[in-house]
């Protein structure tokens, strides 16, 4: 059930990046030069936050088992 969240999660942002990159681009007037690496800039910021979020709320508790392993 978590991958299909994530992935869900994915294509929502893929599509709001995609909106953000069209809303920069009417802002600036033309095309942005580098318009692939701003749209990879967005979607990579965006990703790794929502993510990073996600998993500490899907898994609250994770974090402080890898704490007390004894190795």
């Amino acid at each position: 059930m978590e991958i299909i969240l994530f992935t869900g999660v994915g294509i929502v942002l893929y599509l709001l990046c995609d909106r953000l990159l069209i809303l920069l681009e009417k802002m600036h007037g033309d095309p942005l030069p580098g318009r692939s690496a701003i749209f990879f800039v967005l979607i990579l910021t965006l990703s790794l936050a929502t993510f990073s979020l996600m998993r500490t709320l899907l898994h609250p508790d994770e974090g402080s088992q890898n704490d007390h392993q004894e190795q």
